[in-house]
């Protein structure tokens, strides 16, 4: 193996391992209004409660989660 190559699989490693997302994103709102949200998030659902509790909180009301997906909560805003 020629050491051009050897740096390029090197390289190509290192970024793989680097740019790899060690961190999930935040968990952030993708539509809402007064009967509802959707939350993206990313890992545990739990992570997705404290946007949809302040999202529900503007209309006076509390999230009630009916869909916990893959990478998107649904709530519904049920008054307290």
């Amino acid at each position: 193996m020629n050491r051009s190559f050897a740096a390029a699989v090197l390289i190509l490693a290192a970024s793989a391992l680097g740019g790899s997302g060690c961190t999930a994103p935040h968990p952030y709102i993708h539509d809402g209004n007064a009967s509802g949200v959707e939350v993206r998030y990313s890992g545990d659902v739990a992570s997705a409660l404290p946007l949809a509790t302040k999202h529900c909180a503007q209309f006076e009301r509390v999230p009630r989660l009916v869909d916990p997906g893959l990478d998107v909560a649904v709530y519904n805003c049920v008054r307290r």
